[in-house]
């Protein structure tokens, strides 16, 4: 199975815009920076996000707000 890889806040930004849940490179760093969405840092200055992992992480997200 492929795994749904982007990189970069940026990339991140433009996939939740496409999905209508849109969200600013500055709150995804802010969520980054305190570890509540799923992201790998292979090195400094690269953030990787598993779409798989981020639309299971919205689907938590969701039932959490009822």
């Amino acid at each position: 199975m492929n795994k749904r890889l982007i990189r970069g806040a940026k990339a991140l930004s433009e996939y939740l815009k496409s999905i209508n849940c849109s969200m600013s490179e500055a709150t995804i760093y802010r969520l980054v920076k305190r570890k509540d969405i799923p992201f790998k840092r292979p090195a400094p200055g690269i953030l990787i996000f598993d779409l798989d992992a981020i639309d299971s992480w919205l689907s938590y997200e969701d039932v959490e707000s009822m």
